[in-house]
Formats: C-alpha cells, sequence, structure tokens
C-alpha cells in the first residue's frame, strides 16, 4: 500500500513538472503579428496602396519606383517648409498632430494646417508654385505605378489615384482606328476638286 502511494505520489508530482513545462514552451512561441502593409517613404503612395497586399513581382517595382521618386518628393517639401515662418511651422504641426490623433486623412490634415497659417500673398504665390509642382510629380508617379501593377490591383488604384488628384484615371494612349475624313467643299472631295483643276 506504501509502495502504490509512493508511485502515485511520483507520477503526480512528475505530471505537475511537466505541466510548467509544456506551458513555459507555449510562452516563449512567438505569436504571429498580422502582416502590415509596406509602408514606403512617400506617402501618397501609402494611400492609393491601402489594404493592397503585392504579389512577389510587383513588390521590388513598387519599391524601385519610391527610391526614384521619393527624393524628389523630399526636395519638393523641403521647399514647402522654408516657406513658412518658424510660428507657422509651429502652428501647422500642432494642427497636425491633432487632426491625426482624430484620425483624419493627409488631404484633411493640409486643408486644416492652410487654415491655420494665415499665408501672405508672396506665400500663397510660391504655395501655389510647389503644388502644382507636386500635382505634376504625383501624375507621373501614378503612371509609372499603374504600369507595374497587376490587372485586379491597377482597378483597385485607378480610382483612388483620380480621386486624389480630382481627374479622370490616366489613359493609355490608343491610336485612332478612324480613317481620317476628306475636305468636302460643296459635294466635291478636295482631291475631286484638283482633278478638276
Amino acid at each position: 500500500m506504501r509502495r502504490s502511494a509512493s508511485v502515485v505520489l511520483v507520477a503526480t508530482v512528475g505530471l505537475l513538472c511537466a505541466s510548467a513545462v509544456w506551458a513555459q514552451e507555449d510562452v516563449k512561441k512567438p505569436r504571429k503579428q498580422p502582416q502590415k502593409a509596406a509602408q514606403y517613404q512617400i506617402p501618397v503612395l501609402n494611400q492609393w496602396l491601402e489594404g493592397i497586399s503585392l504579389t512577389e513581382e510587383e513588390k521590388p517595382k513598387v519599391e524601385a519606383l519610391c527610391k526614384e521618386y521619393a527624393p524628389a518628393f523630399d526636395a519638393l517639401q523641403k521647399r514647402m517648409n522654408e516657406i513658412f515662418t518658424e510660428e507657422q511651422l509651429k502652428a501647422r504641426k500642432e494642427v497636425a498632430a491633432k487632426a491625426k490623433a482624430e484620425g483624419k486623412k493627409p488631404q484633411e490634415i493640409g486643408k486644416l494646417q492652410l487654415e491655420a497659417v494665415k499665408l501672405t500673398p508672396e506665400q500663397k504665390e510660391k504655395w501655389a508654385k510647389i503644388q502644382a509642382e507636386r500635382r505634376e510629380l504625383q501624375q507621373k508617379l501614378a503612371k509609372a505605378l499603374l504600369e507595374v501593377l497587376t490587372p485586379e490591383h491597377r482597378a483597385v488604384v485607378e480610382p483612388r489615384i483620380a480621386k486624389l488628384l480630382k481627374a479622370a484615371p490616366p489613359k493609355k494612349e490608343v491610336p485612332s482606328e478612324k480613317p481620317a475624313k476628306k475636305e468636302r467643299v460643296k459635294g466635291k472631295s478636295a482631291e475631286e476638286k484638283k482633278v478638276d483643276k
């Protein structure tokens, strides 16, 4: 009887130790994190590609576009920041922080920042010029991006680009298949007129 009690006691202690070891092993296992979309250096690119899982073929192409266009976007941003005074920059940062905390989108944040900063006529002129350059650069990036995306991703991204740029999606140039119209003069074509002379 004593012997069986000892066996039961040893078995119970063994099970308790084993369960503690198993519990520790479970804690050490890294948990899988949900895969986040890649964050690119160009904010507008992040907006266009939000929620899209790029294919292995698309990823290096999009990263190459980012490397190609990021310096130009950075230079424009630097020129934009040079327009503002220290007080204006501080006000812009405060408005941006508050708007981001409220979950506003980048375009809304930009509008709020402009409303918070009273620009001089000279600043407005410089700002408009840089914005025009930025829009042109965004259009070039959009065209290049659409060329590297799969048709399925292109169908998702095109409306986003159009909405952001407030224009129709970039169209591929298609040669017209209609023959050129001949000039008609009082019922005769121009060629018939030449023959008559």
